[in-house]
C-alpha cells in the first residue's frame, strides 16, 4: 500500500495511511505494530491510537521522525510530502520501502 509522510505542525511526524487501506491492513485488537524502516535494522513499535481508527489513520512515532531527518526528508514542500510503500509483513510487522515520487506528487487523500 502507498503511504505518504505525516506532520501535524507541531512536531509530530508519522505516515498517513488511505482509510481504505487500515480495514484491509490492520486489526482492531492491535494496540501496536511493527515497522521496519529502510535504513534501520530493529523495527519501531507503532502504538495504533483511537484516532488511527476514527479518521486519523496515522502511523506516528518518533522513530519514523528520525528516520524522516536522517535522510533530509523534512521539511517538505507543503502538500508535497515523500511516499512510500508499506509492505504488510503479516501480524502487524510492515515493511516501508522507498519508491521513486515524481516532483509534485500529491499528499494522499483521507478517503
Amino acid at each position: 500500500m502507498i503511504v505518504s509522510a505525516w506532520y501535524d505542525g507541531h512536531g509530530s511526524y508519522g505516515l498517513r495511511v488511505l482509510e481504505a487501506d487500515v480495514s484491509l491492513n490492520f486489526r482492531p485488537e492491535w494496540t501496536t505494530v511493527s515497522v521496519y524502516l529502510p535504513d534501520d535494522s530493529e523495527p519501531a513499535q507503532v502504538p495504533l491510537t483511537a484516532s488511527f481508527w476514527e479518521g486519523s489513520p496515522e502511523l506516528r512515532s518518533a522513530r519514523i521522525k528520525s528516520f524522516f531527518l536522517r535522510n533530509d526528508l523534512a521539511p517538505w514542500e507543503k502538500n508535497k510530502p515523500p511516499c512510500f510503500e508499506l509492505i504488510p509483513l503479516g501480524e502487524g510487522v510492515f515493511r516501508v520501502e522507498w519508491i521513486v515520487k515524481p516532483r509534485g506528487q500529491p499528499q494522499l487523500p483521507l478517503g
